[in-house]
C-alpha cells in the first residue's frame, strides 16, 4: 500500500512539475513573441538576393510547392515555384520559371509594417516532369486558349513551353491558378537567435511575401492583406532544405525528403511563435490550451502594430471539440469541429473600451456602459459581442496537422488558413486546405516521439531544450525509486 502511494506521489510530483513549468515557460514565450524582441526590419525592405522555402508549402486548393525567388540588383527577378502531387514534396509535377522587373515602393496602407510594390512579368515558362501531368497542361491550356498548342507540336515532359511572353505576345497564364500577386506586399525581417548547440546567435533573415486568396476564383485580382509563411535567404545556416531547393530548376526540380506522418493529438498548451498577421484583423498572438478531454480554452491577443506591441483587446474562449478524422482533400491533414460556448473580453486600450461603451443595450456585448481597461467581462450572457464577430453558440470546421520543427526539437501544431474576406469557416464547405501559421508546443503532454509517431511518450519543455521521456523510461525510475 505504501509503495502504491509513493508510486501515486511520483506521478503527481512529475506531472505537476510539468504543468507549472509549462506554465511558466508559455508566459515567457508570450512575453518574447509580444514586442517580438530580437527582431529587427528594415523599410523599404531589402530584398536583394535569393531566397527560398524551408519545408513544403501548403498553399489553398490544396497546393503543394516549394519556391526559390532572387532579386537582383538592377530591380530585375527570376523565380521558381515548384509544385507536386504529394505533401511531403516528393513526387514534382510541374515547375514555373518566371523572370521579371519589381519596383518597391511606399509603406503599405493596407497592411502595417508591410511595403507595396509593383511588378511587371517579361515571361512565364512552365515544364511537366510526368506524362500524366503533361496531358493535364495540355487540356487546360487548349481549354482556355484554343489552339494554343498544335496537334503537330504537342508538349513533351521535361521540356520548357512558354506560357507568357511579353516580348512574344504570348499569354495562356489564366489555364493555370497562378498569380504572382504576392510580390505587391513585401516584409524583411532579420531575428537574432540564440543557438544551444553552436553557443552562439545567429541570424536568420526572413523576406515576407502576401497571401494568396483562398478561393482561386479571387486569386488572379487579389491585392495581399496578409503574408505567406516567410522565405529565407540562401545563406541561411543549418538548412539542409534551403540547399536542396536552392540547387533545384525547371527541369530538375527540388525532390524532398519524405517525412513521418504524426496524428493529431490535442494535448497540452500551445502559442504563437511571432506576431500574427491574419487577414483583416490587424495583429494577433495566440494561446490555445487542450485538456485532452476534448475540451479546449484559448486566449486571443489583439494589436495595433506588427510587432504586437499596442494592445487592443484580447477574448478567453471555451468549449469542446469533436475527434479527429483524417481529411480526404488535404495529404496529411486531420478534420476537428470545434464548439465555442464561453466568451469572455478584455478591452486593453481606450479606443475599444469607448466603442464598447457605445454600444446600447439590446446590441448583444456584455453590460452596456460598464467596459474598463483590464477588466474581463463575460459576453456568454448576450450571447457574444457584435462589435467584435463574436456570436454564440459557435462552431467553426479546422482543419490541423502536427510535425516537429526543421531541428527535431520542438512540436509545431498548425490549424487552418482564415478565410481572405474575414469571415469564419462556420460550414463545411469553408473549411481550410491550407494553414496559418503555426503554434508551438510550450507546455503540457504529447504523445509522439521522433522516430516512431506510434509509442508514447511525455515531452516537458524548457527554456533551451526540449526533454523526452518515454514510458519505459519512467518505469525504470519508479523502480530504482523504490530498490
Amino acid at each position: 500500500m505504501y509503495h502504491m502511494l509513493d508510486l501515486a506521489i511520483v506521478f503527481t510530483l512529475l506531472f505537476s512539475g510539468c504543468a507549472v513549468h509549462g506554465a511558466s515557460h508559455c508566459s515567457s514565450m508570450l512575453l518574447d513573441v509580444e514586442g517580438d524582441s530580437g527582431v529587427t526590419v528594415s523599410i523599404p525592405p531589402q530584398i536583394e538576393g535569393e531566397w527560398v522555402s524551408t519545408r513544403c508549402e501548403v498553399r489553398p486548393g490544396p497546393e503543394f510547392i516549394t519556391r526559390r525567388y532572387k532579386f537582383h540588383a538592377d530591380s530585375t527577378f527570376t523565380a521558381y515555384q515548384f509544385y507536386y502531387r504529394d505533401n511531403h514534396c516528393s513526387s514534382p509535377a510541374y515547375s514555373l520559371k518566371m523572370r521579371g522587373s519589381i519596383k518597391v515602393e511606399d509603406e503599405s496602407w493596407l497592411v502595417r509594417g508591410g511595403t507595396k510594390a509593383e511588378y511587371q512579368l517579361d515571361r512565364v515558362v512552365v515544364t511537366s516532369h510526368r506524362p500524366d501531368i503533361t496531358e493535364y497542361l495540355i487540356t487546360k491550356v487548349n481549354t482556355t486558349c484554343p489552339g494554343f498548342i498544335s496537334s503537330h507540336a504537342q508538349w513533351l515532359t521535361n521540356m520548357r513551353y512558354h506560357l507568357y511572353s511579353w516580348y512574344e505576345d504570348v499569354d495562356c497564364l489564366e489555364a493555370l491558378p497562378f498569380s504572382m500577386h504576392e510580390l505587391q506586399l513585401l516584409r524583411v525581417e532579420e531575428h537574432k537567435i540564440a543557438d544551444p548547440r553552436l553557443r552562439k546567435f545567429t541570424t536568420r533573415r526572413e523576406l515576407f511575401t502576401g497571401d494568396i486568396h483562398t478561393s482561386r476564383h479571387y486569386r488572379r485580382h487579389y491585392r495581399p492583406q496578409s503574408y505567406q509563411v516567410p522565405l529565407v535567404s540562401i545563406h541561411q545556416e543549418n538548412c539542409s532544405i534551403c540547399q536542396l531547393i536552392h540547387q533545384g530548376g525547371e527541369v530538375n526540380p527540388p525532390i524532398l525528403p519524405t517525412l513521418p506522418e504524426y496524428p493529431v493529438i490535442l494535448n497540452g498548451e500551445w502559442v504563437s511563435t511571432r506576431c500574427e498577421v491574419p487577414p483583416q484583423v490587424y495583429f494577433l498572438i495566440r494561446h490555445l490550451i487542450f485538456h485532452g478531454n476534448h475540451t479546449w480554452e484559448g486566449y486571443y491577443h489583439h494589436y495595433l502594430d506588427p510587432l504586437c506591441r499596442n494592445p487592443t483587446y484580447s477574448i478567453y474562449a471555451k468549449g469542446y471539440h469533436s475527434e479527429g478524422l483524417k481529411s480526404e482533400i488535404v495529404k496529411g491533414a486531420t478534420e476537428f469541429d470545434f464548439i465555442t460556448t464561453e466568451v469572455k473580453v478584455t478591452p486593453r486600450d481606450t479606443s475599444t473600451t469607448n466603442l464598447l461603451n457605445l454600444i446600447v443595450e439590446g446590441d448583444d456585448c456584455g453590460r452596456s456602459g460598464t467596459w474598463k481597461i483590464g477588466v474581463e467581462q463575460d459576453v456568454t450572457p448576450t450571447y457574444g459581442c457584435t462589435a467584435l464577430g463574436i456570436r454564440l453558440p459557435h462552431t467553426e470546421y479546422e482543419l490541423m496537422r502536427m510535425e516537429y520543427d526543421s531541428q527535431h526539437d520542438a512540436i509545431l501544431l498548425y490549424n487552418g488558413q482564415r478565410p481572405s474576406d474575414g469571415s469564419s469557416p462556420t460550414s463545411i464547405d469553408k473549411r481550410a486546405t491550407s494553414y496559418q501559421t503555426p503554434l508551438l508546443q510550450c507546455g503540457g503532454v504529447n504523445f509522439l516521439t521522433q522516430d516512431n509517431p506510434q509509442d508514447n511518450v511525455l515531452v516537458l519543455n524548457n527554456s533551451a531544450t526540449m526533454a523526452t521521456f518515454s514510458l519505459w523510461q519512467f518505469v525504470v525510475i519508479c523502480i530504482i525509486y523504490f530498490l
